[in-house]
């Protein structure tokens, strides 16, 4: 007897692997050529499939960073649920936290600049719209979710504000990253001072802790 054929997977499905390659294509084309440059004839060529079908599925460029933002907002929102336990992070203490959340800044600045860069673009020119607005809430909740973990260590910040100190060395730290790595500004200070990640990685932490009051032994 002929043997059955393989039962297909179902369109849904493919339709979604479908979506998902074509999101990785873009997030591959706006890392490399940035907000300008991310039009649908790239992506589809890098997705391998047809500009119609990207077309189908991603109308103009405003679609697509909806589909961007929304991808980011559910990677962001798995992260913080697994990096800021509580019960996870206490055993580490305070000092290792603050240099394990700052070197997790700094390497996931870098694994995705060009990406993050298109994103903080396009959010400083449509920054009303509405899924930017949702991107920014997300984003606020989860560095309220690290603030609050920085306070399961509050006898040990002697800043007269411990929520506060927390909450504006990040403002200060997320500065500093967006300028020197997301917008390449390491090179205004190369003759000043060699900014790499390894200093940074050594010096921020430092910079951090004392400014909120933690000794350092």
């Amino acid at each position: 007897m002929p043997r059955k054929p393989a039962q297909r997977p179902p369109v849904q499905e493919r339709s979604r692997e479908s979506f998902r390659r074509i999101l990785d294509a873009a997030e591959g084309v706006l890392a490399k050529c940035g907000l300008e440059g991310a039009i649908l004839a790239r992506i589809a060529a890098r997705a391998r499939t047809s500009v119609a079908n990207v077309y189908r599925r991603i109308r103009d460029k405003d679609a697509l960073m909806a589909a961007m933002f929304q991808r980011n907002r559910k990677r962001s929102s798995a992260a913080t649920a697994g990096q800021f336990n509580p019960e996870a992070v206490r055993p580490i203490g305070v000092v290792q936290f603050s240099r394990n959340v700052i070197e997790g800044m700094i390497r996931s600045y870098r694994s995705d600049a060009g990406l993050s860069r298109a994103c903080v673009q396009y959010s400083e020119q449509h920054w009303e719209t509405e899924f930017v607005r949702k991107t920014t809430a997300s984003e606020a909740q989860s560095f309220e979710t690290m603030v609050n973990t920085f306070m399961i260590w509050r006898d040990q910040i002697k800043h007269p504000d411990p929520k506060r100190a927390v909450r504006f060395g990040f403002v200060l730290l997320a500065l500093v990253l967006r300028g020197l790595i997301l917008f390449n500004r390491t090179r205004i200070f190369a003759d000043v001072l060699p900014l790499d990640d390894d200093f940074l990685k050594e010096e921020l932490p430092r910079m951090f802790l004392r400014y909120v009051g933690v000794e350092l032994t």
